[in-house]
């Protein structure tokens, strides 16, 4: 057969074997063309795909914001932010609201915008702050809801601005900003755990700083109790230069080796819950946070901390500590005993100031503290419970960032992102896991090292969670000491998280940011022009004698300046 083709092929004309050799040539390279071609097609990324891409590639907030806005008019959702109707909302009365707070505001109607101003203001009314009406756009919700929120706040500043008058005197406006602000209710920002991910509590705190959205409640547990503890005694001038990279002292980490034994942290995970070595982040917050006070870190920066801790057996001591139920204790010995099991931190003591500076045991008994994971299922009350009641807290920001948690969790907003598909199973895989141990710990057959899975404080009112978005190498760095590139990874991760958030918390919380600035400036006004008599102090949202009566029954004896737990 080959001799035969080999004859027929010589007895071709030259010029026949030339035209064949290249018709042969020119059919592959068609073939080839058209093969890229198709796989170019193919591969190629719609544009969503780049757009979403680009978002998850932004360096800036700026960045961020322009490419949603790009990503919404490709999806159309420009024209359902533009529309406003919605069932998941009230838009009607929103719409009619609004024209009622313009036209008041328009024809100087004093009297009919106090009252709008007074009977209107809730947090979600008419469900403005519904969590679908901002997760479908990326980059807001509704404009008529943000216009409804910008118009209270131009109309809370115009009564601010006005004179004194009969019907609107100064004290009458005092009055108005605090009952207000007391209707409305506050926020706070709940950091939880994180071992070596708690560097990500950082980047949300700079993402809410920067955005003007920094509750002046922050509530830590566990190694968010460290944050808290190194962010609250920054005044707001300070904020900014802490949360850079080189305003974090990490020399306490420098005394440890590099290497460390594997199987030695993998067994303190097991027993105490914790990959890193909690007693150089106690040494790093000491560092950092000196051996300033509750009261103190509270007159010099006017934010609320608290911080939760659990003891063995009921002994008196407050679960909540802050500059009401515990004024004089060591802020940085409050974070250690948050972090403490019965094991790791069992000699613990909590210290404070006495009346004439020197450091004290707070209180004059032994404590085994523990994990407010290691609490049983009848002292596991949740914390926030109490600061909802001591500050009228109804709003919570909540960072979640406990290694065994965060895999299982999906923040709030914007889930139908890149992969949403894979992130849903994993959701519904871990919500089923924690159900089926939550059973092992009902009968007690839950050991500890299990038992921390389940943990997730009830949150007494609305919140909004944000969880790091993880990848597998993130998972190494438990394993390692913390250095600035590690701080600086985890602070731009965490202000990253924050900005898909930043819409739905400036419809919830710029009213009252507005309320608190206002009635701090009207009280101060008010107290000059008396001649600097002090005005009654409702900073709480609750008188002070009042306040002072609860810190009383929480278990503090409060004498003269020295206010220690009597045992």
């Amino acid at each position: 057969m080959y001799y035969l083709a080999r004859l027929l092929f010589d007895s071709m004309p030259s010029s026949l074997i030339l035209l064949l050799t290249s018709i042969y040539a020119l059919f592959i390279e068609v073939f080839i063309f058209w093969r890229n071609k198709l796989r170019a097609w193919y591969r190629k990324k719609k544009p969503k795909e780049c757009l979403l891409e680009e978002l998850s590639h932004a360096e800036t907030y700026e960045q961020w914001q322009d490419t949603a806005i790009k990503l919404d008019a490709e999806l159309g959702n420009d024209l359902w932010r533009h529309d406003p109707t919605s069932t998941d909302y009230d838009y009607q009365f929103i719409r009619d609201s609004l024209r009622r707070l313009k036209e008041a505001r328009k024809d100087g109607d004093i009297v009919r915008l106090v009252n709008l101003v007074r009977s209107g203001l809730l947090r979600n009314l008419g469900n403005i702050s519904h969590i679908n009406l901002f997760n479908r756009s990326y980059a807001g919700s509704k404009y008529l809801i943000g216009e409804y929120v910008s118009e209270v706040v131009s109309c809370l500043n115009y009564i601010a601005n006005l004179e004194p008058t009969p019907q609107l005197t100064s004290q009458a406006k005092l009055d108005l900003f605090h009952d207000t602000r007391q209707s409305f209710g506050r926020s706070t920002l709940v950091l939880q755990g994180g071992a070596m991910f708690g560097l990500y509590h950082l980047g949300i705190v700079k993402g809410l700083h920067l955005r003007g959205l920094l509750p002046r409640i922050i509530t830590g547990t566990g190694v968010g109790a460290l944050i808290a503890a190194l962010v609250g005694i920054h005044p707001e001038e300070e904020l900014i230069r802490f949360l850079a990279v080189d305003g974090i002292d990490l020399s306490a980490f420098d005394t440890k080796k590099k290497e460390g034994s594997l199987k030695r942290k993998l067994m303190r995970f097991w027993k105490h819950g914790y990959f890193l070595d909690v007693k150089v982040l106690e040494e790093c917050v000491r560092a950092n946070v000196g051996d300033l006070t509750f009261d103190e870190a509270y007159q010099k920066t006017k934010r609320i901390l608290n911080i939760t801790v659990s003891t063995a057996k009921r002994n008196g001591v407050p679960k909540l500590l802050n500059y009401l139920t515990a004024p004089n204790v060591l802020i940085w010995s409050a974070a250690c005993a948050s972090n403490a099991t019965s094991t790791l931190y069992d000699s613990v003591e909590l210290m404070c100031k006495d009346e004439n500076g020197a450091i004290v045991p707070w209180v004059d008994q032994e404590i085994t503290w523990q994990r407010w994971t290691q609490a049983s299922n009848a002292d596991r009350d949740s914390p926030q419970t109490r600061i909802a009641e001591l500050f009228n807290v109804n709003h919570f920001i909540v960072s979640q960032a406990r290694p065994y948690l965060a895999p299982f969790l999906m923040s709030d907003l914007h889930r139908h992102g890149r992969h949403g598909i894979t992130l849903k199973i994993v959701h519904l895989l871990g919500l089923e896991i924690r159900h089926r141990l939550g059973q092992l710990d009902l009968l007690g057959f839950l050991p500890f090292g299990l038992r921390t899975f389940l943990i997730d404080e009830t949150i007494p009112g609305a919140s909004v969670t944000v969880v790091p978005h993880l990848r597998l190498a993130d998972f190494e760095q438990l394993l390692q000491n913390p250095d600035k590139q590690t701080v600086k990874y985890w602070i731009e991760k965490g202000e990253r998280s924050i900005w898909p958030a930043g819409e739905l918390l400036k419809a919830r919380c710029e009213i009252e940011f507005t309320l608190d600035r206002l009635y701090l400036n009207v009280r101060d006004s008010l107290q000059v022009s008396r001649g600097g008599i002090e005005c009654p102090d409702k900073d709480n949202g609750t008188p002070r004698m009042e306040v002072r009566q609860r810190a009383v029954n929480e278990g503090s004896v409060i004498t003269g300046h020295n206010r220690r737990l009597s045992s």
